[in-house]
């Protein structure tokens, strides 16, 4: 067929006409209950932030937004229900970073991380901190470093799980530093935790949230936070940057849609969730357990994204991890 001009305005109208309706589909949404899946047990960091924003969320959007726990197989398995769902915002996911290691340690995902799903916003950053049961007897990495090559293969650290972020973190730590220290991975974050106390294992890389209480009551001895800069709830620790520049552990908290999803609706999610997030109601919960409020644009957190595969990756085949 000819393009002619008839056919030209006729491509016009119709793309005005698309654009105005994406526009209004963006500014009605939501239409309906909004359904938030968190692919982890409750109880976690990932289940507070959501419900915290969740809440705010209610309050701005005049809908029910109900946070719905479907864990299982690393969180792929509600990871899947948000890919499969219909790109109209009223299915959204809130996940943490493992859903960028995923894809280098799990075999036969039921979807494509980076095509499957609409990056929307990363909500806020909390960083790991390495630990050590107080029987090892230090107190700062450089002491860690040295009592661990001082005897080589005569430490375990715990992890949650093989090809765990907190697995991946220990990983690069042994490798930045030349140390070997033997892998013990446990059923989740918790019996890893437990581990430490109990003296099973002398060290763990465990996110910032569940090791506080525990650092507090003395059962715990920190040694580096694996932000780039000191957290304000641990001050006198220095960050593992400080002595292995580059070398970071943070868990980032953040929100996906399925795949498809208009850009002006997606932009509106990320305004709204922003909003929440940066309020005094999240803002405050956030900052007193040492994780930082992000909320940037859903472009740029979609770019940081498909780095964090990349990076992942590479991390997980320079420790030899290989996918289960």
């Amino acid at each position: 067929m000819a393009f002619t001009r008839r056919t030209a305005l006729g491509v016009a109208v119709a793309t005005a006409g698309l654009g105005r309706s994406v526009t209004a589909q963006a500014q009605a949404f939501p239409s309906r209950p909004v359904r938030i899946i968190v692919p982890f047990a409750a109880g976690g960091p990932t289940d507070a932030i959501a419900r915290w924003v969740a809440a705010g969320l209610e309050q701005a959007w005049r809908q029910p937004v109900v946070v719905e726990n479907r864990p299982g197989a690393g969180g792929s398995t509600g990871s899947a229900v948000v890919a499969r769902a219909a790109p109209d915002g009223h299915t959204l996911l809130i996940t943490a970073n493992s859903h960028a290691i995923n894809p280098a340690v799990l075999r036969n995902l039921p979807f494509d991380t980076l095509r499957d799903f609409t990056p929307i916003i990363r909500l806020a950053d909390g960083p790991f901190v390495l630990v050590v049961h107080p029987a090892m007897g230090v107190r700062s990495l450089g002491e860690f470093v040295a009592a661990v090559r001082a005897r080589p293969g005569a430490f375990n650290y715990s992890s949650a799980g093989h090809g765990t972020n907190n697995h991946l973190a220990m990983e690069r730590l042994k490798a930045m530093a030349g140390i070997d220290i033997t892998h013990v991975a446990y059923g989740g974050a918790a019996p890893a935790t437990t581990a430490l106390l109990a003296g099973e294992v002398q060290a763990t890389i465990n996110n910032l949230v569940n090791s506080l209480p525990h650092i507090q009551g003395g059962r715990m001895i920190p040694v580096a936070i694996g932000g780039l800069e000191r957290s304000p709830v641990l001050p006198d620790v220095p960050s593992m940057n400080d002595s292995y520049p580059g070398l970071t552990a943070v868990n980032w908290y953040a929100t996906f849609g399925p795949a498809g999803m208009p850009v002006e609706l997606t932009q509106a999610i990320n305004a709204a969730m922003a909003q929440v997030v940066r309020g005094p109601a999240v803002a405050d919960r956030l900052l007193a357990q040492g994780i930082t409020p992000a909320a940037g644009p859903a472009d740029a957190f979609a770019r940081e994204v498909a780095e964090e595969v990349a990076t992942w990756a590479g991390v997980a085949q320079a420790a030899g991890v290989r996918p289960e």
